[in-house]
C-alpha cells in the first residue's frame, strides 16, 4: 500500500511528467475528469489540450473517471491493472471509452 494521496499523484507526480513533456501530452489530448471517493478523495481534471492538472470538477470534459481514492493510487502506482478494475467494476467510465484507454499512456510512469 502507498502512503502516497490522489492530489500527490495527480498535483505532483502526473503534472510533473505532462510538464516535461507537454507535446506529447497534447497529442493525446483530451479532458479528463477524475472524481475519486474515500479518503484523500476529491475531483481533479487533467486538461492534456493546454497541458495542466487542476483541483475541481472541469466546464466541460470528455472522459469522467470514477473510483476510490486508493484504487487510483494503486493503477497510478502499476499495482492495480486499470482494465481488471473496469471490469470488476471498481473504475467506472463516462464519455468517450476509447479516450479512456490513451489514459493509461499518461497514467503509467512507464508508459510516459
Amino acid at each position: 500500500m502507498s502512503d502516497k494521496t490522489p492530489e500527490q499523484v495527480l498535483m505532483g507526480d502526473l503534472a510533473g511528467r505532462i510538464a516535461k513533456n507537454p507535446e506529447r501530452a497534447k497529442k493525446i489530448g483530451g479532458v479528463f475528469e477524475f472524481v475519486l471517493e474515500g479518503e484523500h478523495g476529491g475531483t481533479w481534471h487533467l486538461d492534456l489540450n493546454v497541458p495542466v492538472v487542476r483541483a475541481g470538477a472541469a466546464e466541460k470534459m470528455n472522459v469522467r473517471i470514477r473510483m476510490k481514492a486508493e484504487d487510483f493510487v494503486a493503477v497510478s502506482e502499476g499495482r492495480l491493472n486499470p482494465m481488471v478494475a473496469f471490469t470488476t467494476g471498481r473504475l467506472k467510465v463516462e464519455g468517450n471509452v476509447a479516450m479512456a484507454i490513451k489514459l493509461q499512456q499518461v497514467l503509467s510512469p512507464q508508459g510516459w
